[in-house]
C-alpha cells in the first residue's frame, strides 16, 4: 500500500512539472514580443564573440521586411565605432595569408578578428574542411588572450600551468594564431586552420606582415 501511494505522489508530481513547463508554450500565440523574446537561450561560454541565438519564431516571422530593395539607406542613429582593424586592411592580411598557404599547396580557413574577437574577414576556399573557420577564430581568441603566436603556449604553459586558469571554452590553443598588435596595445589576431602547425603560423605571419605597418 505504501509502495502504490509513493508511485501516485510521483506520478502527480511529474505532472505538476509537466503542466508548468507546458503552459507557456500552449499560451505562446497570446504571449506578447517581450514575454517571447525572454524565453529565448543566452548563448553558452563556448559561443564565439557576436554570436546570438535569434529570437522566438514569432518575432522572427512578424519582422518588418523595410523599404524595397535599392531605395538609400537612412543616416544611421548609432555612433560609428573607429574599426580597431579597417576592413580593407582586415580582407588584405586574409587574402595574402590564403595565398601563402596556396603556393604550398594548403587549402585553408583564414580569418581576421577585431579587438573584441569579432570576425572581421573569414575565407573558406574549395578544399577546406567544415568547421576549419570557426577553428580558426577560437585560435585568434587565444593569441588575444594571451598577447602570443599560439606555437608558443604550450611553451609558456609548461612554465607556468597556473596560465590553463585563463583559458576560456571558446579558445583554440592549436598552433596557426597570431595577434596584430600596436605597440603593447592587441588590436585583432589573424589565424589560419586547414594546414600543418607550422605552415599554419607562417601563412599567418605572412598575412600580418602584410598590413603590420599600417595598424594603428
Amino acid at each position: 500500500m505504501v509502495r502504490a501511494k509513493t508511485h501516485v505522489l510521483a506520478a502527480i508530481c511529474c505532472l505538476y512539472v509537466s503542466l508548468a513547463v507546458a503552459a507557456p508554450i500552449w499560451a505562446q500565440g497570446t504571449l506578447s514580443q517581450a514575454t517571447m523574446g525572454s524565453l529565448d537561450v543566452a548563448p553558452g561560454a563556448d559561443a564565439l564573440p557576436g554570436d546570438a541565438h535569434p529570437p522566438s519564431i514569432d518575432i522572427q516571422l512578424k519582422v518588418p521586411l523595410g523599404p524595397p530593395a535599392g531605395t538609400p539607406a537612412p543616416p544611421s542613429k548609432e555612433a560609428a565605432k573607429k574599426p580597431s582593424v579597417p576592413f580593407e586592411l582586415a580582407l588584405e592580411a586574409a587574402t595574402a595569408a590564403r595565398e601563402s598557404c596556396a603556393k604550398d599547396g594548403y587549402p585553408v580557413a583564414v580569418v581576421v578578428t577585431d579587438d573584441a574577437g569579432t570576425m572581421l574577414v573569414g575565407f573558406s576556399p574549395d578544399g577546406v574542411a567544415a568547421g576549419r573557420i570557426y577553428m580558426a577564430v577560437r585560435k585568434s581568441l587565444a593569441a588575444m588572450a594571451f598577447k602570443a603566436p599560439t606555437s608558443t603556449l604550450r611553451v609558456e604553459f609548461a612554465a607556468d600551468p597556473s596560465l590553463k586558469s585563463q583559458i576560456k571554452p571558446n579558445m583554440a590553443l592549436l598552433p596557426g594564431a597570431l595577434p596584430l598588435m600596436v605597440g603593447d596595445r592587441v588590436v585583432g589576431a589573424i589565424a589560419t586552420s586547414g594546414a600543418t602547425g607550422n605552415e599554419e603560423e607562417k601563412c599567418a605571419r605572412d598575412g600580418a606582415a602584410k598590413i603590420q605597418s599600417r595598424l594603428k
